[in-house]
C-alpha cells in the first residue's frame, strides 16, 4: 500500500500536540493542589543572610607590655585595645589584686607563672605570689605576699586547653576578672576574684601566659 508522508506527518503532529496539551493539564493540576509547604524554596533578595558570628571567638587584644606577662585572652572592653593583665592595685606595692589593663611600660602588671611550684608570681616585686588566704572560696579576692612554695593557698593549676587557673584545692573554682569595668585614669580595670568555674563566661575566665 502506498502511504502519503504528508498525511503521516500530518497525523504524527497531531498526535504530539495532543500529548503535550495532556502534559501541561496535568501539570498544571497538581501545581494547583499544592500547598506553599509542597512547593520548593526559592532565595529572595530581601531574605537575611547574615551569618552570626560564634560568640566565643576570642576579641584578641593588643598587648604591648614586655613579658614575660599573664593577659586575659579576650580584650573585652578595653578602649585602647591593651588588654587586661594581673596588677597591684595604686601605684606601688600593694597586697590588694585585680584586673588592668595592660600597660606598654610593664612594671606592676608584669606577673609570671612558675609550672613547678604552680604559683603566679609578680616580675615587679620579686619573691611576692599570689595566695588565697585562707584557702580558695566563691567570690573571694587575692593578695599578693611573701612566696612560700610549700603553701597549698599559692597553688594555681594552669590548663592551656581551657586557658584557666584554678586553685589546686579546689578545682571547681577559677580566676576570673568581673563582668563590669570602670575607668582608671586613662586605664580601665575589673575585679579579680575567684567563681564557680561551671558559671562564668570564658571570655571572663581564660588567659594567656607570654613568657
Amino acid at each position: 500500500m502506498k502511504v502519503n508522508q504528508e498525511e503521516v506527518k500530518e497525523v504524527w503532529f497531531s498526535q504530539r500536540s495532543v500529548t503535550v496539551l495532556f502534559l501541561i493539564v496535568i501539570t498544571a493540576f497538581f501545581w494547583s493542589c499544592a500547598s506553599d509547604d509542597d512547593l520548593p524554596s526559592l532565595p529572595s533578595d530581601s531574605e537575611d543572610t547574615t551569618v552570626v558570628m560564634d560568640t566565643t571567638i576570642v576579641n584578641a587584644p593588643i598587648i604591648q607590655t614586655p613579658s614575660p606577662v599573664i593577659h586575659l585572652a579576650d580584650n573585652l572592653d578595653e578602649q585602647d585595645q591593651l588588654g587586661y593583665c594581673i596588677d597591684t592595685r595604686g601605684n606601688g606595692f600593694n597586697e590588694e589584686l585585680h584586673a588592668h589593663s595592660c600597660k606598654a611600660s610593664g612594671g606592676d602588671v608584669q606577673f609570671v607563672y612558675n609550672e613547678e611550684t604552680l604559683q603566679i608570681c609578680s616580675v615587679e616585686f620579686a619573691g611576692f605570689c599570689i595566695e588565697m588566704s585562707g584557702g580558695p572560696t566563691e567570690g573571694m579576692s587575692l593578695s599578693l605576699v611573701e612566696s612560700n612554695i610549700d603553701l597549698s593557698q599559692q597553688k594555681f593549676v594552669y590548663n592551656e586547653d581551657s586557658g584557666e587557673f584554678r586553685p589546686e584545692q579546689d578545682t571547681s573554682l577559677c580566676l576570673a576578672v568581673g563582668e563590669t569595668s570602670a575607668a582608671a585614669g586613662i586605664y580601665m580595670f575589673r575585679s579579680l576574684t575567684l567563681e564557680l568555674s561551671s558559671e562564668i563566661e570564658g571570655k571572663f575566665k581564660q588567659w594567656v601566659i607570654l613568657e
